[in-house]
């Protein structure tokens, strides 16, 4: 399990319906993210009974210009710490340029380090032919180029992340399943999701959040391994972050634990003073 899988799970989880994103009208005024927004989390392994924290993972949030149109770049990182470098070396990057109104990617790209394994991806977007042109280098397998098509409502997964967060779950009951249309690794597939509701959590620095909890058991023929059981918390307020990470795998199990932010676009109110 490294640090590159739980950024995918985070993304993967806060989306919970292709259905909804995909009728949804979204309005700016009701993003629950600005420019500017950065977000940490630490990532911890549990050995035996041990748990030792042994990287982190961002979020940034920023709006650019390009020939003066306007978009979103959001970038996130995933890095072991160094002190664990020796065991295994973890440096991911994820970047993408999106529509500034409805979020749809233009360019995606992923540069991995994790061990001896490399990765570069590099996606362009071409929506109103329904396509996506591939650019590909990967240890052992060399380089490639490749096209494939470009379902509806088909998103990466940093795009895929700041919709979720924008989406209104007043309407979502308990145990509801849904999914979101992913590309991975030049795969889309679809991945279901439960809502388990609402439920109060101690972060691992003792603040105490409101938060919807939402859950994905990982079953056989997907490109994750059978067994796995994904949760994560997120703030049950209009910012909708997510506070709490947790897989259970087959030996041990992974937390990532919100760690600090910045340029929040609304108040912390499911923070509990």
């Amino acid at each position: 399990m490294t640090i590159y899988r739980l950024f995918i799970f985070l993304a993967i989880i806060l989306c919970t319906t292709v259905t909804t994103v995909g009728q949804a009208n979204f309005e700016l005024d009701n993003r629950a993210f600005d420019h500017g927004e950065e977000i940490e989390y630490t990532v911890s392994y549990n050995w035996g009974f041990i748990w030792i924290d042994a990287g982190k993972v961002d979020f940034k949030a920023q709006i650019k210009y390009d020939n003066q149109k306007k978009s979103w770049h959001f970038l996130s990182t995933g890095i072991s710490f160094r002190k664990f470098d020796w065991f295994f070396k973890v440096r991911d990057t994820f970047e993408v340029i999106s529509n500034y109104s409805d979020l749809k990617p233009i360019w995606f790209k992923r540069n991995t380090q994790e061990g001896n394994y490399f990765i570069f991806n590099e996606y362009n977007f071409d929506h109103k032919n329904g396509y996506i042109s591939m650019l590909s280098s990967e240890t052992k397998k060399g380089f490639s180029i490749d096209t494939i098509p470009l379902p509806k409502e088909t998103f990466d997964v940093l795009t895929a992340t700041y919709i979720a967060r924008s989406m209104d779950f007043s309407k979502t009951s308990k145990y509801d399943t849904t999914g979101i249309k992913m590309v991975l690794d030049g795969i889309i597939f679809t991945l279901p999701i439960v809502f388990y509701g609402r439920e109060t959590i101690i972060n691992r620095d003792g603040k105490k959040y409101d938060c919807i909890k939402f859950g994905a058991l990982l079953e056989e023929g997907t490109m994750f391994r059978s067994g796995e059981i994904i949760y994560v918390w997120v703030t049950a307020d209009r910012n909708q972050i997510p506070v709490m990470i947790e897989a259970k795998i087959k030996v041990g199990s992974i937390k990532v634990y919100l760690s600090s932010y910045r340029n929040l676009k609304f108040p912390l109110l499911s923070l509990y003073e």
